[in-house]
């Protein structure tokens, strides 16, 4: 489950020296309790149970980390742009997952860090500081220009950062690199906390605003999923289950 569901339960046996069948039973009792759900045929991921658990151990990032990567490598294939998971470490960007949806490449590695000022993922994440935060992040500016777009003003880069919390989306249009386009949306756990950002990078292209409003519509669809999967809420009244808070400076 460590690596996002991508092990099957042939690569665990092989690697634990444990017999198949006897791993596949301890799987199936596991998966019957609620402590792992199937991902694939052969690869699980935390069920409702264990996910009751998990805040006790590791940081929330890596966990939804965990759940992202299948669902960002669909969105990558499916729409064909580059998409991405960070956080923000330090005043930089810190990417933890990376799905490339077609054949180029992309400089981005993951565990690799971007400045947070030019990019979608950094824009979405500075937006979400406490004020007296990100005055004392724009207080280390002006900042240096990496494209002949990137924004250097740290009153520039306060609008700019307004613009996100209104719209609940942030672009990075050809800033860090002179030749990738990106859109960005916050990923909040249930109190509304932003934990990280996700975005979708497009290679010498801006899409058409059709384009953007599927893609984004599509990327929120899978922060909704994943943030409900992994911090599970108390059952409604009724006995459905209650939506993950979406935070207030991101409403769209």
């Amino acid at each position: 489950m460590a690596d996002g569901g991508r092990s099957t339960l042939s690569d665990l046996a092989r690697a634990l020296t444990i017999p198949l069948p006897t791993v596949h039973r301890l799987a199936v009792t596991l998966e019957a309790e609620g402590y792992i759900e199937r991902q694939s045929k052969g690869c699980y991921l935390p069920g409702r149970e264990l996910s009751r658990l998990l805040p006790m151990l590791g940081r929330a990032e890596d966990r939804v980390a965990m759940r992202l990567r299948r669902s960002l490598r669909h969105l990558a294939r499916k729409h064909h742009v580059f998409m991405h998971f960070g956080v923000l470490e330090e005043g930089m960007v810190t990417y933890i997952v990376k799905e490339n949806g077609g054949d180029e490449e992309l400089f981005t590695q993951e565990r690799m860090q971007l400045e947070a000022y030019c990019s979608g993922i950094g824009k979405i994440l500075l937006a979400a500081l406490p004020d007296k935060e990100l005055q004392a992040y724009l207080d280390t500016g002006p900042f240096v220009p990496l494209t002949r777009r990137t924004l250097t003003d740290p009153a520039a880069i306060r609008q700019e950062l307004e613009n996100v919390r209104r719209d609940g989306m942030a672009f990075d249009r050809f800033e860090i690199r002179d030749d990738i386009f990106c859109v960005a949306v916050p990923v909040a756990d249930p109190l509304g906390r932003v934990i990280g950002g996700l975005s979708a990078s497009f290679i010498r292209e801006v899409p058409s605003s059709r384009r953007l409003t599927l893609l984004r519509k599509a990327m929120q669809d899978v922060v909704r999923e994943v943030v409900r999967a992994e911090f599970p809420v108390a059952q409604a009244a009724d006995g459905t289950a209650g939506a993950a808070a979406i935070p207030d400076d991101f409403a769209s």
